[in-house]
Protein backbone atom coordinates (compact mmCIF):
# COMPACT_ATOMS: atom_id res chain seq x y z
CA UNK A 1 0.00 0.00 0.00
CA UNK A 2 1.40 3.41 -0.99
CA UNK A 3 1.36 6.37 1.37
CA UNK A 4 -1.51 7.90 -0.62
CA UNK A 5 -3.50 4.67 -0.44
CA UNK A 6 -3.00 4.61 3.34
CA UNK A 7 -4.16 8.22 3.71
CA UNK A 8 -7.17 7.57 1.48
CA UNK A 9 -8.12 4.47 3.49
CA UNK A 10 -8.11 6.43 6.75
CA UNK A 11 -10.15 9.28 5.23
CA UNK A 12 -12.69 6.81 3.86
CA UNK A 13 -13.00 5.23 7.32
CA UNK A 14 -13.61 8.65 8.86
CA UNK A 15 -16.38 9.55 6.42
CA UNK A 16 -17.99 6.13 6.76
CA UNK A 17 -18.00 6.45 10.55
CA UNK A 18 -19.51 9.94 10.41
CA UNK A 19 -22.09 9.34 7.67
CA UNK A 20 -25.03 8.41 9.88
CA UNK A 21 -24.15 10.84 12.67
CA UNK A 22 -23.49 14.13 10.88
CA UNK A 23 -25.03 16.39 8.26
CA UNK A 24 -21.70 17.00 6.57
CA UNK A 25 -18.07 16.07 7.14
CA UNK A 26 -14.63 16.84 5.81
CA UNK A 27 -11.76 14.47 6.58
CA UNK A 28 -8.15 15.24 5.74
CA UNK A 29 -5.36 12.81 6.62
CA UNK A 30 -1.83 14.18 6.70
CA UNK A 31 1.57 12.48 6.75
CA UNK A 32 4.36 14.85 7.78
CA UNK A 33 8.09 14.43 8.30
CA UNK A 34 9.97 17.37 9.82
CA UNK A 35 13.61 17.99 10.63
CA UNK A 36 15.41 20.76 12.47
CA UNK A 37 19.10 21.51 12.93
CA UNK A 38 19.92 24.20 15.47
CA UNK A 39 23.36 25.73 15.85
CA UNK A 40 25.08 28.15 18.21
CA UNK A 41 28.65 29.21 18.92
CA UNK A 42 29.34 28.32 15.26
CA UNK A 43 28.58 24.61 15.81
CA UNK A 44 25.57 22.31 15.47
CA UNK A 45 24.17 21.51 18.90
CA UNK A 46 20.74 19.94 18.23
CA UNK A 47 19.42 17.78 15.38
CA UNK A 48 15.83 16.54 15.51
CA UNK A 49 13.58 14.55 13.21
CA UNK A 50 9.93 13.65 13.75
CA UNK A 51 7.05 12.04 11.90
CA UNK A 52 3.34 12.68 12.25
CA UNK A 53 0.24 10.98 10.93
CA UNK A 54 -2.84 13.01 11.81
CA UNK A 55 -6.48 13.38 10.91
CA UNK A 56 -8.21 16.75 10.56
CA UNK A 57 -11.99 16.58 10.90
CA UNK A 58 -14.79 19.06 10.37
CA UNK A 59 -18.19 17.71 11.43
CA UNK A 60 -21.54 19.47 11.10
CA UNK A 61 -24.39 18.15 13.25
CA UNK A 62 -27.90 19.46 13.76
CA UNK A 63 -27.27 21.67 10.69
CA UNK A 64 -25.59 24.51 12.66
CA UNK A 65 -23.22 22.92 15.14
CA UNK A 66 -19.65 22.62 13.89
CA UNK A 67 -16.81 20.74 15.57
CA UNK A 68 -13.24 20.92 14.29
CA UNK A 69 -10.19 19.05 15.52
CA UNK A 70 -6.92 17.32 14.74
CA UNK A 71 -5.86 14.04 16.29
CA UNK A 72 -2.94 11.65 15.73
CA UNK A 73 -4.00 8.35 14.19
CA UNK A 74 -2.33 5.03 13.39
CA UNK A 75 -5.26 2.79 12.44
CA UNK A 76 -8.91 2.74 11.44
CA UNK A 77 -9.78 2.10 15.09
CA UNK A 78 -8.10 5.42 15.98
CA UNK A 79 -10.08 7.11 13.24
CA UNK A 80 -13.42 5.73 14.41
CA UNK A 81 -12.69 6.80 17.99
CA UNK A 82 -11.78 10.28 16.78
CA UNK A 83 -15.08 10.55 14.92
CA UNK A 84 -17.07 9.33 17.92
CA UNK A 85 -15.34 11.82 20.21
CA UNK A 86 -15.89 14.66 17.74
CA UNK A 87 -19.59 13.91 17.31
CA UNK A 88 -20.03 13.91 21.09
CA UNK A 89 -18.29 17.29 21.28
CA UNK A 90 -20.33 18.71 18.41
CA UNK A 91 -23.67 17.82 20.00
CA UNK A 92 -22.71 19.76 23.14
CA UNK A 93 -21.81 22.90 21.20
CA UNK A 94 -24.13 25.84 20.58
CA UNK A 95 -25.05 26.69 17.00
CA UNK A 96 -22.15 28.38 15.26
CA UNK A 97 -22.60 32.09 14.66
CA UNK A 98 -20.05 31.96 11.84
CA UNK A 99 -21.09 29.07 9.65
CA UNK A 100 -23.07 29.27 6.41
CA UNK A 101 -22.16 26.00 4.73
CA UNK A 102 -19.31 24.13 3.05
CA UNK A 103 -18.14 23.78 -0.52
CA UNK A 104 -20.49 21.31 -2.26
CA UNK A 105 -19.27 21.46 -5.86
CA UNK A 106 -16.47 19.08 -6.91
CA UNK A 107 -14.07 21.20 -8.94
CA UNK A 108 -11.14 20.78 -11.28
CA UNK A 109 -7.94 21.60 -9.45
CA UNK A 110 -5.05 23.48 -11.10
CA UNK A 111 -1.80 21.64 -11.76
CA UNK A 112 0.98 22.51 -9.31
CA UNK A 113 4.67 22.79 -10.20
CA UNK A 114 7.78 23.68 -8.26
CA UNK A 115 6.43 22.72 -4.84
CA UNK A 116 7.96 19.29 -4.22
CA UNK A 117 11.63 18.38 -3.96
CA UNK A 118 12.13 14.83 -5.20
CA UNK A 119 15.56 14.85 -3.55
CA UNK A 120 14.27 15.74 -0.08
CA UNK A 121 15.34 12.43 1.48
CA UNK A 122 18.87 12.87 0.18
CA UNK A 123 18.91 16.42 1.46
CA UNK A 124 18.22 15.12 4.97
CA UNK A 125 21.62 13.41 4.81
CA UNK A 126 23.32 16.48 3.35
CA UNK A 127 21.69 19.11 5.57
CA UNK A 128 24.41 19.18 8.29
CA UNK A 129 26.99 19.93 5.60
CA UNK A 130 24.86 22.82 4.33
CA UNK A 131 24.57 24.25 7.82
CA UNK A 132 28.34 23.99 8.15
CA UNK A 133 28.80 25.77 4.81
CA UNK A 134 26.50 28.63 5.89
CA UNK A 135 28.38 28.97 9.19
CA UNK A 136 31.74 29.01 7.38
CA UNK A 137 30.48 31.67 4.96
CA UNK A 138 29.48 33.93 7.86
CA UNK A 139 32.84 33.45 9.58
CA UNK A 140 34.71 34.19 6.36
CA UNK A 141 32.84 37.50 6.10
CA UNK A 142 34.08 38.53 9.54
CA UNK A 143 31.62 37.11 12.06
CA UNK A 144 33.03 35.86 15.38
CA UNK A 145 30.08 33.62 16.31
CA UNK A 146 27.16 32.20 14.34
CA UNK A 147 23.79 30.84 15.47
CA UNK A 148 20.47 29.89 13.92
CA UNK A 149 18.32 27.04 12.68
CA UNK A 150 17.51 25.10 9.53
CA UNK A 151 14.09 23.48 9.28
CA UNK A 152 12.87 21.32 6.40
CA UNK A 153 9.90 19.05 5.85
CA UNK A 154 7.80 16.98 3.49
CA UNK A 155 4.04 16.60 3.67
CA UNK A 156 1.38 14.57 1.89
CA UNK A 157 -2.34 14.73 2.48
CA UNK A 158 -5.57 13.39 1.12
CA UNK A 159 -8.95 15.02 1.74
CA UNK A 160 -12.55 14.16 0.97
CA UNK A 161 -15.77 15.93 1.79
CA UNK A 162 -19.09 14.15 2.18
CA UNK A 163 -20.46 16.89 -0.11
CA UNK A 164 -18.29 15.85 -3.04
CA UNK A 165 -14.86 17.52 -3.27
CA UNK A 166 -11.78 15.32 -2.85
CA UNK A 167 -8.12 15.52 -3.73
CA UNK A 168 -4.53 15.02 -2.67
CA UNK A 169 -1.36 17.10 -2.57
CA UNK A 170 2.26 16.80 -1.53
CA UNK A 171 4.82 19.48 -0.80
CA UNK A 172 8.24 20.14 0.68
CA UNK A 173 9.60 23.24 2.38
CA UNK A 174 12.60 24.65 4.21
CA UNK A 175 13.65 27.80 6.00
CA UNK A 176 17.10 28.80 7.21
CA UNK A 177 17.73 31.63 9.68
CA UNK A 178 21.37 32.63 10.26
CA UNK A 179 22.47 35.24 12.78
CA UNK A 180 26.09 36.35 13.01
CA UNK A 181 27.71 38.20 15.91
CA UNK A 182 30.85 40.03 16.90
CA UNK A 183 32.19 39.96 20.46
CA UNK A 184 29.74 42.78 21.20
CA UNK A 185 26.19 41.40 20.86
CA UNK A 186 24.87 44.64 19.37
CA UNK A 187 27.01 44.10 16.28
CA UNK A 188 24.95 41.42 14.57
CA UNK A 189 23.54 40.52 11.18
CA UNK A 190 20.87 38.21 9.82
CA UNK A 191 20.51 36.12 6.68
CA UNK A 192 17.42 34.21 5.60
CA UNK A 193 16.65 31.65 2.92
CA UNK A 194 13.45 29.68 2.40
CA UNK A 195 11.61 27.82 -0.31
CA UNK A 196 10.21 24.50 -1.44
CA UNK A 197 13.27 22.82 -2.94
CA UNK A 198 16.16 22.75 -0.46
CA UNK A 199 18.33 20.53 -2.66
CA UNK A 200 18.23 23.23 -5.36
CA UNK A 201 18.82 26.16 -2.99
CA UNK A 202 22.18 25.27 -1.48
CA UNK A 203 23.82 28.40 -2.94
CA UNK A 204 21.07 30.52 -1.40
CA UNK A 205 21.74 28.96 2.02
CA UNK A 206 25.43 29.79 1.78
CA UNK A 207 24.50 33.32 0.64
CA UNK A 208 22.33 33.70 3.77
CA UNK A 209 25.35 32.91 5.92
CA UNK A 210 27.51 35.27 3.92
CA UNK A 211 24.96 38.08 4.28
CA UNK A 212 24.67 37.58 8.05
CA UNK A 213 28.44 37.71 8.48
CA UNK A 214 28.90 40.74 6.25
CA UNK A 215 26.14 42.73 7.98
CA UNK A 216 27.53 41.81 11.38
CA UNK A 217 30.98 43.11 10.48
CA UNK A 218 29.54 46.26 8.91
CA UNK A 219 27.58 47.02 12.08
CA UNK A 220 30.70 47.25 14.28
CA UNK A 221 30.72 50.52 16.19
CA UNK A 222 26.96 51.12 15.92
CA UNK A 223 25.90 54.22 17.87
CA UNK A 224 22.60 55.20 19.47
CA UNK A 225 20.21 56.38 16.76
CA UNK A 226 18.49 59.75 17.06
CA UNK A 227 14.68 60.02 17.20
CA UNK A 228 13.10 61.93 14.35
CA UNK A 229 11.45 61.60 10.95
CA UNK A 230 13.34 59.64 8.31
CA UNK A 231 12.84 57.91 5.02
CA UNK A 232 13.18 54.16 5.58
CA UNK A 233 14.50 51.50 3.24
CA UNK A 234 13.15 48.16 4.43
CA UNK A 235 14.80 44.90 3.41
CA UNK A 236 12.45 42.14 2.16
CA UNK A 237 12.65 40.58 5.64
CA UNK A 238 11.27 43.75 7.25
CA UNK A 239 8.84 44.71 4.49
CA UNK A 240 7.31 41.21 4.69
CA UNK A 241 6.28 41.97 8.27
CA UNK A 242 4.42 45.28 8.39
CA UNK A 243 4.19 46.37 4.74
CA UNK A 244 2.75 43.00 3.71
CA UNK A 245 0.42 43.24 6.72
CA UNK A 246 -1.92 45.28 4.51
CA UNK A 247 -2.84 42.63 1.89
CA UNK A 248 -2.79 40.05 4.68
CA UNK A 249 -5.46 42.08 6.49
CA UNK A 250 -7.87 41.80 3.52
CA UNK A 251 -9.80 39.14 5.40
CA UNK A 252 -13.46 39.53 6.45
CA UNK A 253 -12.99 37.61 9.68
CA UNK A 254 -10.18 39.93 10.77
CA UNK A 255 -12.46 42.87 10.01
CA UNK A 256 -15.27 41.31 12.09
CA UNK A 257 -13.09 40.93 15.18
CA UNK A 258 -11.33 44.29 14.89
CA UNK A 259 -7.94 43.10 13.68
CA UNK A 260 -7.92 44.81 10.28
CA UNK A 261 -8.00 48.46 9.12
CA UNK A 262 -9.61 47.54 5.78
CA UNK A 263 -13.28 47.09 6.73
CA UNK A 264 -14.87 49.71 4.47
CA UNK A 265 -12.02 50.36 2.04
CA UNK A 266 -12.78 48.15 -0.98
CA UNK A 267 -12.16 50.39 -3.99
CA UNK A 268 -10.02 52.83 -2.01
CA UNK A 269 -6.55 53.84 -3.13
CA UNK A 270 -4.12 52.65 -0.46
CA UNK A 271 -0.75 52.98 -2.21
CA UNK A 272 0.92 54.42 -5.31
CA UNK A 273 0.06 52.92 -8.69
CA UNK A 274 3.27 50.87 -8.86
CA UNK A 275 2.23 48.76 -5.82
CA UNK A 276 0.32 45.53 -6.54
CA UNK A 277 -0.05 42.44 -4.37
CA UNK A 278 -2.08 39.24 -4.51
CA UNK A 279 -2.92 36.23 -2.42
CA UNK A 280 -1.49 33.60 -4.74
CA UNK A 281 -2.04 29.94 -3.85
CA UNK A 282 -0.60 28.99 -7.26
CA UNK A 283 2.73 30.81 -6.92
CA UNK A 284 5.48 28.52 -8.19
CA UNK A 285 7.79 27.70 -5.30
CA UNK A 286 5.49 29.33 -2.75
CA UNK A 287 5.61 27.61 0.62
CA UNK A 288 1.86 28.18 1.03
CA UNK A 289 0.92 27.06 -2.49
CA UNK A 290 -1.84 24.47 -2.81
CA UNK A 291 -4.29 23.30 -5.52
CA UNK A 292 -7.37 23.57 -3.28
CA UNK A 293 -8.36 24.80 0.14
CA UNK A 294 -9.53 22.83 3.19
CA UNK A 295 -13.11 22.61 1.88
CA UNK A 296 -11.99 21.43 -1.56
CA UNK A 297 -12.57 24.72 -3.38
CA UNK A 298 -10.06 25.11 -6.25
CA UNK A 299 -7.28 27.55 -5.39
CA UNK A 300 -6.51 30.61 -7.46
CA UNK A 301 -4.66 33.92 -7.58
CA UNK A 302 -6.67 36.65 -5.82
CA UNK A 303 -5.72 40.26 -6.65
CA UNK A 304 -5.77 42.16 -3.34
CA UNK A 305 -3.99 45.42 -4.19
CA UNK A 306 -4.14 46.29 -7.89
CA UNK A 307 -2.05 49.32 -8.86
CA UNK A 308 -2.53 50.76 -5.41
CA UNK A 309 -6.27 50.09 -5.13
CA UNK A 310 -7.81 47.58 -2.70
CA UNK A 311 -9.73 45.21 -4.96
CA UNK A 312 -10.62 42.03 -3.04
CA UNK A 313 -10.78 40.15 0.23
CA UNK A 314 -10.04 36.45 0.60
CA UNK A 315 -13.06 34.26 1.40
CA UNK A 316 -14.16 30.78 2.31
CA UNK A 317 -17.69 29.46 1.67
CA UNK A 318 -19.16 31.00 4.83
CA UNK A 319 -17.77 34.54 4.51
CA UNK A 320 -18.47 34.54 0.77
CA UNK A 321 -22.17 33.79 1.40
CA UNK A 322 -22.30 36.43 4.12
CA UNK A 323 -20.75 38.96 1.72
CA UNK A 324 -22.78 38.01 -1.35
CA UNK A 325 -19.78 36.82 -3.33
CA UNK A 326 -17.89 33.60 -4.15
CA UNK A 327 -15.25 31.72 -2.20
CA UNK A 328 -11.71 32.55 -3.33
CA UNK A 329 -10.42 29.11 -2.24
CA UNK A 330 -8.89 30.36 1.00
CA UNK A 331 -10.62 28.14 3.58
CA UNK A 332 -8.40 26.80 6.37
CA UNK A 333 -8.63 25.48 9.90
CA UNK A 334 -7.40 28.39 12.03
CA UNK A 335 -6.54 28.29 15.73
CA UNK A 336 -8.47 31.06 17.50
CA UNK A 337 -7.60 30.25 21.09
CA UNK A 338 -6.22 27.58 23.36
CA UNK A 339 -7.54 24.34 21.87
CA UNK A 340 -10.16 26.13 19.76
CA UNK A 341 -10.30 25.98 15.94
CA UNK A 342 -12.57 27.54 13.32
CA UNK A 343 -12.97 27.15 9.58
CA UNK A 344 -12.03 30.62 8.33
CA UNK A 345 -10.51 32.46 5.38
CA UNK A 346 -6.71 32.46 5.55
CA UNK A 347 -3.87 33.77 3.40
CA UNK A 348 -1.75 31.33 1.36
CA UNK A 349 1.16 33.28 -0.17
CA UNK A 350 1.20 37.10 -0.13
CA UNK A 351 2.96 38.04 -3.38
CA UNK A 352 4.00 41.58 -4.35
CA UNK A 353 5.00 42.60 -7.85
CA UNK A 354 8.72 43.20 -8.19
CA UNK A 355 10.04 46.75 -8.34
CA UNK A 356 12.58 48.39 -10.64
CA UNK A 357 15.26 49.83 -8.34
CA UNK A 358 18.57 48.53 -7.04
CA UNK A 359 19.30 48.79 -3.33
CA UNK A 360 21.82 51.54 -4.08
CA UNK A 361 19.14 53.53 -5.89
CA UNK A 362 16.73 53.12 -2.98
CA UNK A 363 19.36 54.50 -0.61
CA UNK A 364 20.06 57.55 -2.75
CA UNK A 365 18.54 60.94 -1.96
CA UNK A 366 19.05 64.17 -0.08
CA UNK A 367 17.06 63.23 3.03
CA UNK A 368 18.52 61.24 5.93
CA UNK A 369 17.52 57.61 5.36
CA UNK A 370 17.64 54.57 7.64
CA UNK A 371 18.24 51.14 6.10
CA UNK A 372 16.60 48.45 8.26
CA UNK A 373 17.65 44.84 7.63
CA UNK A 374 15.74 43.02 10.41
CA UNK A 375 13.02 43.69 12.98
CA UNK A 376 11.47 41.95 16.00
CA UNK A 377 8.47 42.39 18.28
CA UNK A 378 5.98 44.10 15.99
CA UNK A 379 3.03 45.13 18.15
CA UNK A 380 -0.18 46.94 17.21
CA UNK A 381 -1.65 49.51 19.56
CA UNK A 382 -4.79 49.58 17.39
CA UNK A 383 -5.39 47.23 14.46
CA UNK A 384 -8.35 49.19 13.13
CA UNK A 385 -6.44 52.46 12.87
CA UNK A 386 -3.16 50.71 11.97
CA UNK A 387 -1.02 52.19 14.77
CA UNK A 388 1.96 49.94 15.57
CA UNK A 389 5.56 49.82 16.66
CA UNK A 390 8.46 47.47 15.97
CA UNK A 391 12.10 47.22 17.02
CA UNK A 392 14.83 47.01 14.37
CA UNK A 393 17.37 44.34 15.27
CA UNK A 394 20.74 43.31 13.87
CA UNK A 395 22.43 45.62 11.35
CA UNK A 396 20.83 49.03 10.74
CA UNK A 397 22.36 52.03 9.00
CA UNK A 398 21.87 55.77 8.77
CA UNK A 399 22.56 56.90 5.19
CA UNK A 400 23.38 60.59 4.91
CA UNK A 401 25.27 62.42 2.16
CA UNK A 402 26.18 59.05 0.64
CA UNK A 403 27.74 57.78 3.86
CA UNK A 404 26.40 54.63 5.57
CA UNK A 405 26.82 54.67 9.38
CA UNK A 406 25.74 51.82 11.69
CA UNK A 407 23.19 52.77 14.37
CA UNK A 408 21.19 50.90 17.02
CA UNK A 409 18.48 51.18 19.69
CA UNK A 410 15.62 52.85 17.86
CA UNK A 411 11.97 51.93 17.40
CA UNK A 412 9.70 52.42 14.40
CA UNK A 413 6.48 53.92 15.80
CA UNK A 414 4.08 54.66 12.98
CA UNK A 415 0.89 53.67 11.16
CA UNK A 416 0.62 50.92 8.55
CA UNK A 417 -2.00 52.74 6.46
CA UNK A 418 0.13 55.88 6.34
CA UNK A 419 3.33 53.95 5.55
CA UNK A 420 1.62 51.93 2.82
CA UNK A 421 0.43 55.17 1.22
CA UNK A 422 3.93 56.68 1.55
CA UNK A 423 5.80 53.98 -0.38
CA UNK A 424 8.00 55.88 -2.82
CA UNK A 425 9.91 53.04 -4.54
CA UNK A 426 10.33 49.27 -4.61
CA UNK A 427 13.45 47.24 -5.26
CA UNK A 428 13.95 44.56 -7.88
CA UNK A 429 15.29 42.11 -5.29
CA UNK A 430 11.99 40.26 -4.63
CA UNK A 431 12.47 37.40 -2.19
CA UNK A 432 10.30 34.85 -0.34
CA UNK A 433 10.29 35.38 3.43
CA UNK A 434 9.12 33.02 6.19
CA UNK A 435 10.33 33.09 9.79
CA UNK A 436 8.91 33.70 13.26
CA UNK A 437 8.07 37.35 12.59
CA UNK A 438 6.46 36.48 9.23
CA UNK A 439 4.07 33.55 9.60
CA UNK A 440 2.50 33.76 6.11
CA UNK A 441 4.91 33.06 3.22
CA UNK A 442 5.50 36.47 1.66
CA UNK A 443 7.23 37.36 -1.61
CA UNK A 444 8.29 41.01 -1.57
CA UNK A 445 11.21 43.25 -2.59
CA UNK A 446 12.93 45.96 -0.58
CA UNK A 447 10.63 48.94 -0.03
CA UNK A 448 11.32 52.64 0.47
CA UNK A 449 8.85 54.61 2.63
CA UNK A 450 8.91 58.37 3.14
CA UNK A 451 8.70 60.32 6.40
CA UNK A 452 8.57 57.60 9.03
CA UNK A 453 8.53 58.24 12.76
CA UNK A 454 11.53 56.93 14.68
CA UNK A 455 11.64 56.93 18.48
CA UNK A 456 14.28 55.79 20.96
CA UNK A 457 14.03 52.11 21.96
CA UNK A 458 15.91 52.74 25.22
CA UNK A 459 16.45 55.79 27.41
Amino acid sequence: MTDLDMLKSLVDSALAASKARSDAAIARCRAYTGSQIRFSQSSIDIAQRWEELSLDLVLVVDKEKVAIGRTPVASTDDVKKAVDDMVDVAKRLPASALFAGLEDRPGKFPAMTGNYDGKIDGFAVKAPQMVGAAIDAALQEGAKRVAGALKFSKESFYMRSSLGPEGSHRSTAYDLNVRAFQEELDYSGQGLSCGTKPSADEKAMVAAGRQAGSLSKESIGAKQGEPGTYDLVLSPTVAADFIAFMPGAANPFLVMIGLSPLGDRIGATLAPEFVSASDDALFKGGIGSQPFDFEGTPARTVPIIDRGVLKSFVHNTTTAKMSGTESTGNSAVVAVGLGANMLLPSSTNVVFDNGTHTLEELLEGNKPTIYVTCNWYTRFQNYVTGDFSTIPRDAMFLVKNGKRTPIKNVRISDNTLRMFANITAMGKDRKQILWWEVQTPTVIPSVKVADCRITAATQ
